[in-house]
């Protein structure tokens, strides 16, 4: 089937919903969904094809791959119980003669099979287009090292992280599995996770290297959250006034953090020798802090870095380590009128409910975020929490003098509007007030 092109972006539209729909399994209906969209796509030119043509044609592909992912899945088990029963070769090597692919890539797929032998709710979704590979990579990711019992007790949880999947990103999805995974762990041994952040401890290192092509000095420092994340809270400090200085608002970023870098090593610690000792913001949930771990915990840095329950209690005892409470009242974060930029109490609010840029598809972290008034100052904006936001350089800039348009909604969800006036992103940008599963 060709379509033609008045018909050609609808019928796919059509048929990707069709094929999104979730099946029991490999139906005769799904592969002539399938072929119809190949067909489509065969026929697709996007030398002069509008927005909506070409959002069609990538759903299509998402369609199609999608299909294609589960159908190879299906094949590597096969593959699989061959060679158990002596009539195949070693499935990596099947893979790799037969599938065009590297051993890596065929590793990958063990992976998602293994995946979906113990998550089929999964597998089906993935057929039907509801999730992508890219999903199961991330469970993949974030169940690698749990011991059997932890990994059946992360599959109990399929439905629910099948409903996640299908709405969110994979990136945010990776992270989510990873707080579950941590707090499995951490339930099934109670001193897993103090334990891990210990082998981090000792796994540690600073390593360099000259790089004989190029000629460039290479410095590697390998740290555990703690530490890490005290030495970028020092390096963030520093940077903010390298930042002011003059002749450096021009100058890229990535020339400013080499100069605050170079700079604090080389002072021997009389740059910040007069200023206090940075902060370390730590976030953990009021259900946590007071019931201990639960599938949905947060306890991690500032950055989304996890931290076990026994180092923020430890933190909590320092002077220079602020806990900041999900959903506590304890400060004053509304200022109105009375400040242009926003207080580090609102900050740190903010960080407590963005680990990123609040752009639905960027992973820039919160410390490299900008503060932005969505009503701006100058017209009579607030520096209120519910008129801050955080993004990132690129899309501060996209708002500002790219044209395009944000609101923020009282539950704070927004709305991006394109230039030309259509809207690209309706939902919720927040990722750390989730709710408590039972």
């Amino acid at each position: 089937m060709v379509l033609s092109p008045t018909s050609r972006c609808t019928d796919l539209g059509a048929t990707v919903s069709q094929v999104h729909t979730p099946t029991a399994g490999a139906t005769d209906k799904s592969t002539t969904d399938v072929a119809s969209l190949v067909a489509g796509l065969l026929g697709e030119s996007l030398e002069q094809a509008d927005r909506d043509t070409v959002n069609a044609t990538l759903r299509a592909v998402h369609a199609v791959r999608t299909w294609l992912d589960a159908v190879e899945i299906r094949a590597a088990r096969r593959v699989r119980q061959l060679h158990d029963a002596g009539r195949a070769d070693a499935p990596v090597t099947t893979l790799i003669d037969n599938n065009g692919c590297s051993g890596r890539d065929a590793r990958n797929t063990l992976d998602r099979e293994g995946l979906c032998a113990d998550m089929p709710l999964f597998e089906t979704a993935l057929g039907g287009g509801r999730v992508g590979g890219a999903h199961l990579d991330a469970m993949t990711r974030a169940t690698s090292g749990l011991s059997p019992d932890a990994k059946a007790a992360f599959a109990a949880h399929q439905e629910r992280l099948l409903a996640l999947a299908s709405q969110i990103s994979p990136d945010s999805f990776e992270r989510r599995c990873r707080d579950l995974a941590r707090s499995i762990r951490a339930q099934l041994d109670a001193a897993a996770e103090a334990d891990r952040v210990a082998r981090q401890r000792s796994a540690s290192s600073v390593r360099q290297w000259i790089d004989r092509t190029t000629g460039m000095g290479h410095t590697h420092i390998e740290l555990d959250p703690e530490r890490h994340a005290a030495l970028w809270t020092s390096i963030e400090a520093h940077l903010a006034s390298v930042r002011q200085r003059d002749g450096n608002s021009g100058r890229p970023f990535s020339e400013l953090q080499v100069e605050t870098v170079v700079e604090l090593v080389s002072s021997g610690g009389s740059v910040s020798a007069t200023r206090r000792v940075p902060e370390i913001e730590v976030l953990i949930d009021w259900s946590t802090l007071i019931d201990g771990l639960h599938p949905t915990t947060v306890c991690e840095t500032v950055d989304g870095v996890p931290l076990p329950i026994q180092t923020v209690q430890r933190l909590c005892c320092e002077a220079d380590v602020l806990p900041v409470v999900l959903r506590s009242t304890g400060e004053v974060l509304h200022v109105g009128r009375t400040a242009r930029v926003a207080t580090r109490a609102q900050r740190r609010a903010l960080a407590a409910l963005h680990r990123t840029c609040a752009h639905p598809h960027c992973s820039a972290v919160f410390s490299r975020c900008q503060i932005h008034h969505v009503i701006p100052w100058e017209q009579g904006g607030r520096t209120d929490l519910d008129n801050l936001i955080p993004l990132c350089t690129e899309h501060h800039h996209l708002v500002h003098e790219g044209g395009w348009s944000l609101q923020l909604h009282d539950d704070r969800t927004i709305t991006l509007t394109r230039p030309d006036g259509t809207r690209s992103f309706s939902g919720r940008t927040t990722d750390r007030l989730l709710e408590r599963s039972h």
